[in-house]
This record gives structure tokens, C-alpha cells and sequence, in this order.
């Protein structure tokens, strides 16, 4: 196992200047049959650690990772008396490398081979053991000897920049260490600026907060308004709703007044005829009377000839017979007109109980639907008094917090470049704030509806629901043809009611 080490002339290989582990007594070749004891010291601007190790690399290692082998560095138990005392660290034969062709070094310890005039005899001795090895060994030597060379002067060129460039940083170090302590002293000015003002500033984050407060407030009442909103447009639509009907059952109410007046008029025909069948009634009694007065005559005139009484009694016979078939004719066209009339009546009379039904509970209905109106449009008043006062209110808090801001402008003039940007960014969002609440207020404002009458389509605004109601019924409207007939008399209205019927 051959190793060499560095002998480059001129070089400065000192330990403070070249390394932080100085290893001694380094031999230019170990045997591979018996262990090896490395023998080293620290600087002492090194602090050991107990994860310390050394390690056998192969000449031009890169990396830690490149490792052959390595073993653990035992710790000392006085760690200020590790610089001054030598340590060391044995490797097993076993672990060691097996090639001879290879050159080694330790960790941190350079080394490069032989010039090649110290080498030509192809021998060396040393302690006794003599390693021989040829020409092509040495020479290949050199070569890695003069890339070695290479690397190391790009390293030295590479740590004289570095060393500029770090003259440049403590330089460039020095001159923000000034800055900082002019900042210093601006920031201390600044700090007495904020401790006065600190009570407008305190003033400023109240009207931020009141703000706040005031449009989660406002968000909560639009909320409400638009959901009293759609209700009250629900409840509109059912009150229309329930307006066609109530017009529609009215409607059919003038239909069954126009049915019961006409029945009423054939139930006066029938009671006229009524009583004339009662009258024929009487007058048929009357002549059985008579009938049965002429019987008992003729059977007391047995004196009388009897072709007479015959004839007379035949006369008799066939007028009763007549009067009896006119009479049974005439009561059974009353038995029918008094059925059918009693039929009617019935009939009427469940109309009309179901017309006050109806209307009863149409009028309830309306009257209920009413009320809630009443009291959304309450509501909706309140809400809009409540919207009024928040107005009032902002506005204060918006002229205040206005003040504020040009109170806190007055010491944050020192402060850094972003000063006035934030402080022009605050009052932009102040104001975007402020007409965003003014828009939202104003599109709050519920439009006052016009009323039309749906009969003779004229507008009525400013009046309410039960009003328009009451002048849609003050119109008399033909059923079938919906035509306004408010000029026309009762009777000649039902005549062209009737005139559709037919």
C-alpha cells in the first residue's frame, strides 16, 4: 500500500496556513499484511466532536462519500487539551485496500508522488521494507502529480476572489451597518412620533372597528329586506290570486242572483197559477155539488117525462166527466210546477248557503292576507328608519374616521417609502367603502307599486290593496263578456245577462 507526501517547493504547507488536522509521521508506504496506526493532531481553531473519523481516500477523492475505509476517532475526555495532545486511529488489515498500483491519502492530509528523478531507480526503502515499482507507475504519478498541481492553483486563484469578493461584502457590510444605525435614530424619532399620537391612532382603529360593526349590521339588514321582500311579493301573488277568485265567486254570485231573481219571477208565475188551479179547484167542488144538487132533484121529479130527465141526466153526465179529466189534468201540472218549484227553492237556497260560505271565507282570507300586508309594510317602514338611522350614524363615523386618517398621515410622513402608499391605499378603501355602503343604502329603498284597476285600467298610486278593492266592485261587470255595464239600470242589465244565457 504506497503513499507519498507532498514535497512541492515553495509551497507553504504549514498546518495553520494549509490545514485543521496536522497528521505526523506519515511513511511513504504501509505493509497490506499488519494494521496501520495514523497518528495526528488538531489546530486549535478546530473543536472535536465524537462524530470525528478518519478515512483512507483514493488520490484525487472529490467528496467525503469517496471513502475507501475509515474508523471512528475515540474522544478525549479534556477536549481544551486535544490541540496539544497527538491522537490516533488504527485501521485493520483486513479493511485496507488491496491493489498496489493505487496511491492513498488520509483525510485532510495531502500528499503527491516523487519527482521522477527520485524515482528512477524503481526502489525505495523505508523501516526495513523495500517496495519496488516501475517505470509506467511513476510516470503516471506525475501526471496525476501535475493535475493535482492544476486543481490546487485554480483553488488558490478561486480563494483570492473569494477573498475579494469577502473585502467587498465586509466593505458593502460596514456601510449597511451605517444605514442601520441612521435608521436607528430616524425610528427612535418616529417611536416619540407614534407614543404621542398613539390616542388618534387608538381613535382611528374604534371607527374601524364601528365600521365593521356597522356593515355586518347593514349585510344582516339587507338580508332581511330581501327576504321580506320575496315574501311580500309571495304574498302579493297569493292576494291576486285570491282577487281572481274573489272576482270570479262575485261573478257567479251575480249569476245566481240573476238565476234566483228569474226563478223567483217563474216561482210568482207559478204561484199565480197556483191559485188559479186552486180557483178551478173550488169552482170543480162547486159543480160536484151542484152535480149531486141535480141527482137528488131528479130523483125527486120521477113525475117529470122520462125522455127528459134522460137527456138532462146524459148532459149532466158528460159535462162532470169533462170537468173531472180537466181537473185531474190540472192537478197533476200542479203537483209537477209545485215539485219543481220546491225543487228550485231547495237548489237556490244551497247556492246561496254556499255563495255566504264562500264569500265568508273569501272575506276572511283577504282580510287575513291583509294583515300580514299591514304588517310587512310596518316592517318594511321600520327597517327603513333603522336604514336611515345607520346612515346618520356612518356618516359620523365616516367624517370621524376621515379625521382620523389625516391625524395618522401626520406622523407616518417620516416613515419609509411605502408610507404615503399605504396611507393613500387606507383612504382609497375608506372611501370605496363608504360609497359602497351609500349604494347599498340606496338600492335598499323599496319602489311605492301604482295601483290599476284591473276593470277600467286606471292608475291609482299612493292607495292600498283594500281600496282598489273596493273600486273593482263598485263596477258592475257583465259575467260572460266581462263589458262594464255601470251606466246601465238593474233590469236592463239582467236583460243582457239573459241574452248570453240564451
Amino acid at each position: 500500500l504506497s503513499m507519498e507526501t507532498l514535497t512541492e517547493a515553495g509551497a507553504d504547507l504549514s498546518p495553520p496556513a494549509f490545514s485543521q488536522v496536522v497528521f505526523i509521521d506519515i511513511p511513504q508506504a504501509y505493509p497490506r499484511s499488519a494494521p496501520i496506526t495514523c497518528r495526528f493532531t488538531l489546530s486549535a481553531a478546530l473543536q472535536p466532536s465524537s462524530m470525528d473519523w478518519v478515512g483512507i481516500f483514493k488520490v484525487g477523492w472529490s467528496s467525503t462519500k469517496d471513502y475507501h475505509t475509515f474508523v471512528w476517532v475515540e474522544p478525549t475526555e479534556d477536549p481544551e487539551a486535544s490541540q496539544r495532545i497527538m491522537r490516533q486511529a488504527v485501521f485493520k488489515e483486513y479493511y485496507l485496500p488491496k491493489d498496489e498500483i493505487e496511491f492513498y491519502q488520509f483525510s485532510n492530509t495531502p500528499f503527491c508522488f516523487r519527482n521522477q528523478a527520485e524515482q528512477n531507480t524503481g526502489s525505495l526503502v523505508d523501516d526495513e521494507l523495500l517496495v519496488i515499482t516501475t517505470q509506467d507507475q511513476v510516470d503516471q504519478s506525475q501526471r496525476e502529480k501535475a493535475e493535482m498541481q492544476t486543481e490546487l492553483d485554480l483553488l488558490r486563484e478561486h480563494n483570492n476572489k473569494l477573498k475579494q469578493t469577502l473585502q467587498q461584502q465586509l466593505k458593502e457590510n460596514d456601510r449597511l451597518k451605517e444605514k442601520m444605525a441612521t435608521q436607528q435614530t430616524e425610528q427612535e424619532m418616529l417611536n416619540q412620533s407614534l407614543l404621542s399620537s398613539k390616542s388618534n391612532e387608538d381613535e382611528y382603529e374604534r371607527v374601524l372597528v364601528k365600521i365593521n360593526q356597522l356593515k355586518e349590521e347593514l349585510d344582516e339588514l339587507r338580508t332581511k329586506v330581501d327576504a321580506q321582500s320575496d315574501e311580500l311579493t309571495k304574498l302579493n301573488a297569493k292576494l291576486r290570486e285570491q282577487e281572481r277568485e274573489l272576482s270570479k265567486t262575485n261573478d257567479r254570485f251575480q249569476l245566481l242572483q240573476v238565476d234566483y231573481q228569474s226563478t223567483y219571477k217563474e216561482k210568482e208565475k207559478l204561484t199565480v197559477e197556483l191559485q188559479r188551479l186552486q180557483s178551478l179547484t173550488c169552482s170543480i167542488e162547486e159543480v160536484k155539488r151542484e152535480n149531486q144538487e141535480l141527482c137528488r132533484r131528479l130523483s125527486q121529479q120521477e113525475t117529470l117525462p122520462q125522455d127528459d130527465v134522460k137527456v138532462q141526466y146524459q148532459g149532466v153526465t158528460r159535462q162532470l166527466q169533462e170537468t173531472q179529466a180537466k181537473l185531474a189534468s190540472e192537478k197533476e201540472e200542479t203537483r209537477k210546477a209545485r215539485r219543481q218549484a220546491e225543487m228550485q227553492v231547495k237548489e237556490m237556497s244551497g247556492l246561496m248557503a254556499d255563495k255566504d260560505i264562500l264569500i265568508e271565507d273569501n272575506e276572511k282570507r283577504v282580510m287575513l292576507w291583509t294583515l300580514e300586508k299591514n304588517e310587512l309594510v310596518r316592517e318594511n317602514e321600520k327597517l327603513r328608519g333603522e336604514i336611515e338611522k345607520l346612515r346618520v350614524v356612518y356618516t359620523s363615523l365616516g367624517d370621524l374616521g376621515t379625521t382620523a386618517a389625516a391625524s395618522e398621515s401626520m406622523y407616518l410622513q417620516h416613515d419609509d417609502i411605502g408610507a404615503p402608499v399605504r396611507e393613500n391605499s387606507a383612504n382609497q378603501n375608506l372611501q370605496r367603502h363608504q360609497e359602497n355602503i351609500y349604494e347599498t343604502l340606496d338600492s335598499i329603498r323599496l319602489e311605492e307599486p301604482v295601483m290599476v284597476c284591473r276593470h277600467c285600467q286606471e292608475s291609482f298610486p299612493g292607495i292600498t290593496e283594500n281600496e282598489l278593492e273596493q273600486h273593482e266592485q263598485s263596477h258592475r261587470v257583465c259575467p260572460f263578456c266581462t263589458m262594464i255595464c255601470d251606466h246601465m239600470e238593474q233590469s236592463v242589465f239582467e236583460d243582457h245577462v239573459y241574452g248570453h244565457e240564451l
